[in-house]
Formats: structure tokens, sequence, C-alpha cells
């Protein structure tokens, strides 16, 4: 992108890209939100209300799955983790997945992570997992692993269909992300046709 996609700014009012994501989801149960970054200007600039906390990567070179272990540590259940370049994040596509969270499986046990499936890829940027994913992620990241999907197969994962997403979303639009100025000058014009 060239820049901070955590600032881009959104219309009307130039809202950082961040604080647009976390506004979106404000209609969901969270108890704060908590973001794991690196650049300590961000704090400053991410307009951001209270009780936003935000902390410091405890696994500055793991990459997102160094981020995602250390926003599990400041946790005692579910989180809901989400990148901060989607500009079109559903909440109705969290609250189904925390519904799901709070099922069994076929032995009625717990899930630890609930993850989208788009397009036949893992969106774990997109997903909730529970802390007790935390052990499993630093496992993986003792071994040098920073593949963000490698430690789903050591927890009790829940895959969500797109078929299950589409009954909340069903262009999948909350999975629209900006990684460069082309996909950002697409999302804006998602945006503004829902405007």
């Amino acid at each position: 992108m060239g820049r901070s996609k955590a600032l881009l700014p959104v219309p009307p009012d130039d809202t950082p890209l961040i604080a647009h994501v976390a506004q979106r989801l404000a209609s969901l149960p969270l108890d704060r939100v908590i973001v794991v970054a690196n650049d300590p200007t961000l704090p400053a600039l991410a307009q951001l209300p209270p009780p936003a906390i935000f902390v410091t990567d405890a696994y500055p070179d793991a990459g997102t799955l160094g981020g995602i272990a250390t926003g599990l540590q400041q946790i005692d259940g579910w989180a809901v983790v989400v990148a901060c370049d989607l500009p079109l994040v559903n909440p109705q596509v969290f609250a189904l997945l925390v519904r799901i969270a709070a099922e069994g499986d076929e032995q009625d046990k717990r899930w630890d992570a609930v993850v989208p499936v788009v397009s036949g890829y893992e969106e774990p940027l997109h997903a909730l997992y529970h802390r007790r994913c935390l052990p499993a992620i630093e496992a993986q990241l003792a071994q040098g692993r920073r593949r963000v999907i490698s430690f789903m197969s050591d927890v009790r994962t829940r895959y969500v269909s797109e078929d299950e997403l589409r009954s909340v979303d069903p262009q999948l639009r909350s999975f629209v992300n900006a990684n460069t100025p082309a996909e950002w000058d697409a999302a804006l014009q998602l945006l503004n046709e829902r405007q």
C-alpha cells in the first residue's frame, strides 16, 4: 500500500480505517478493543475511544501469528480477531461466528477456533479464537513457524463454509480487504454503494 493501512482515511470524515472497522463492530458485545501494533504513533492517530488499548507485539519478528498470540495473552475467553484492512467488515458475520462458537461438535465438545473459509481459503484474520489456542500458537512460534493457520490442526477448529457465511453476508463483502491502492479504491466504491 505504501502507507499504514490502519490509517487510510475513510470518507466522508476521513476516519482512520482502524477506527472505521471498530465502529462497524461496535454492535457486538465486546469488552474492549485490543490493538496489537509496533507503531508508536498509532495510538495518537487511530482515533479509537476508550476502552481501546494498544499493546506492543510480544513477538515482533513472528508476523501476524505473533500478533494473535499477543492479543490472546490479554484475555481470558474468546477474542474477535480482525485485520485493520477490512473496510466492509460485517458485524452479522461475527455474530454468526459467536453463535457457532457456543455450539459443540458432534461429541458435544467446545470449539477453540471458529474460522471462515472463503474461496477455499481460511480467513484467519476474520475469525474467533479462544485463549485455549495460545499454547498451540506459542508452540508453533517456538518452532519458528509463522504461518497464521499453522496451529489450527492442534486445536478444535470449526470451519465456517461460504454457504453459512452467505446467510448473513450474501456477497461476502465482509472479506474485502485493501492491500493495494486499487483494492482500496474498489473498497471505497463499495462503501459508497452502501451509504
